[in-house]
């Protein structure tokens, strides 16, 4: 019988099976690349106190009041009593929610009890000059409001958000506690967002509201 050798370089090929290969040192995994569109965690909330003078303004006053024209005695203690509850009793803080929506900045101003409790006897006394110290405060805020998110003088009203889960620790720790019908424990108060942004859109009060829009 014949037998024909391989050369040592054949045998040498045949002994590398792809098993073999296989078998052969791994190259390190490369790292996961990184997601650009990955959420990044959300910020703290920040509270900031913010100053809010705002001005009396007999026109818009009179408007709001559905009034055409005040007795003397009546526009002599508007004024002063503006400018007191306003030094005295006015609080507005801005709160930024990175968490929420259009950049989460957010406004809520209101006046203090005294101010609820003095217009109340002030009632007691006079159904109709209670109505008008009632409307002073409400132009009050609406004008601070307005001083701080110019675009609400525009559309006439101040859109009420839906708080955030950190807003509303923003409020326990300012001491106001928020109701589920979209009121604060604070007779007098305005909540929205700023700068301006949604309008109508993002109002919880819209279903109800007269006067909603749907081109803000």
């Amino acid at each position: 019988m014949t037998t024909t050798k391989k050369p040592a370089a054949a045998k040498a090929a045949a002994k590398t099976t792809p098993a073999a290969k296989a078998a052969g040192p791994k190259k390190a995994a490369k790292p996961a690349a990184r997601n650009p569109a990955a959420k990044k965690p959300a910020g703290p909330i920040q509270v900031e106190a913010i100053d809010a003078r705002p001005e009396f303004d007999l026109f818009t006053y009179c408007e709001l009041a559905g009034e055409t024209r005040l007795e003397h005695d009546l526009l002599e203690e508007l004024e002063p009593r503006f400018d007191d509850w306003s030094a005295k009793y006015l609080r507005a803080y801005r709160i930024t929610d990175p968490a929420a929506p259009k950049g989460g900045g957010h406004i809520v101003l209101w006046l203090e009890e005294p101010v609820e409790s003095e217009i109340e006897g002030i009632w007691q006394d006079s159904p109709s000059a209670g109505m008008s110290f009632h409307n002073l405060a409400i132009h009050m805020v609406m004008s601070a409001a307005q001083a701080l998110v110019p675009e609400l003088a525009d559309k006439g009203c101040a859109p009420l958000p839906k708080p955030t889960a950190g807003v509303l620790k923003a409020f326990e720790k300012l001491g106001l506690v928020w109701n589920t019908e979209g009121t604060v424990n604070r007779q007098f108060a305005v909540f929205t967002r700023s700068p301006y942004s949604d309008g109508c859109s993002v109002c919880i009060l819209r279903p109800k509201c007269p006067n909603a829009r749907d081109d803000d």
